[in-house]
């Protein structure tokens, strides 16, 4: 039987490979979309299951233990192997030490775990009402001055502030020392707000935190794609031959980035997507979702 050793040791071997896939191999997509796709994951989670699914020949879509499956009217597969993730290990104590059951208990977080789950492609009965796919459609223009709105309000609780005028050569940049983003205007409102998301995330990436140029620019415009992509447009075609230009077969930076890149999306997503009952963002909420 396998212990949590061997396995730690074996799904690093897994990832080694899946970076090597996401470089060699044109995968970067797929790591990208799954981002998209599981975004209460953490990053080391999104690696792993990526790396098992590659080597099993498909994409993960929909996750869930044996018995949680069964809960759900479906029943995985005999001979099925299981996908493994890290979960919380928790467990209650009181204030004064020791594990005590009941309301009056604290939980703790002790440590994490192995768990087994496996993929919807894994299992068989009840259809099942799927979480919608991310569709890659163009949004109109009023639909992208609301998430333009969002990114300038963002920005602006972070001490920067946003100008969009013409400009030559690029076509955004941002200026750390005076806590400036400028983007240019003459462009199409969904290159704009590519663009935006894309010095949104050098803001949140790296004000505080030095990385090698390459890195930055891949880290920002990965974002920027998956961002696009969970609010249902795309933005491969600009995108993908800009990731391929920095990242250039660096193994190392590639594992590195795809870890900024999840918690980076994530933390912008949750400031653009977060509505009230009546599906709108209620305004007096801003503030406490984007700082």
């Amino acid at each position: 039987m396998k212990t949590k050793v061997d396995l730690i040791e074996r799904y690093g071997i897994d990832l080694e490979g899946a970076v090597r896939k996401l470089t060699y191999q044109g995968n970067w997509t797929q790591l990208l979309d799954l981002s998209a796709r599981f975004r209460s994951y953490s990053p080391l989670n999104l690696l792993l299951l990526f790396s098992q699914g590659c080597n099993r020949g498909f994409s993960p879509t929909l996750v869930a233990g044996y018995r949680g499956w069964q809960k759900l009217g479906r029943q995985v597969r005999k001979g099925e192997k299981a996908l493994y993730i890290f979960a919380p290990s928790i467990r209650r104590v009181s204030q004064i030490g020791g594990d005590v059951p009941g309301d009056s208990a604290e939980e703790v977080l002790v440590g994490f775990r192995m768990v087994s789950v496996f993929d919807l492609c894994q299992t068989f009965g009840d259809n099942l009402t799927l979480p919608p796919e991310p569709q890659l459609l163009e949004l109109d223009s009023s639909e992208i001055s609301v998430f333009v709105q969002r990114l300038n309000f963002l920005l602006t609780l972070r001490g920067y502030r946003v100008e969009f005028e013409p400009l030559e050569a690029v076509n955004g940049f941002t200026d750390f020392e005076n806590r400036l983003v400028k983007v240019r205007s003459d462009v199409s409102s969904a290159q704009c707000l590519k663009t935006l998301l894309h010095e949104t995330a050098h803001v949140i990436l790296h004000q505080e935190r030095y990385v090698s140029r390459v890195q930055a620019e891949l880290e920002a415009e990965s974002c920027a794609y998956v961002v696009c992509r969970a609010l249902g447009f795309d933005s491969s075609s600009y995108s993908f031959p800009y990731v391929a230009r920095w990242s250039n077969g660096d193994l190392d930076l590639v594992s590195r980035v795809a870890q900024s890149v999840h918690s980076c999306a994530g933390e912008i997503l949750d400031c653009l997507e977060v509505t009230d009952e009546t599906g709108r963002r209620p305004s007096e909420n801003l503030e406490d979702v984007c700082s």
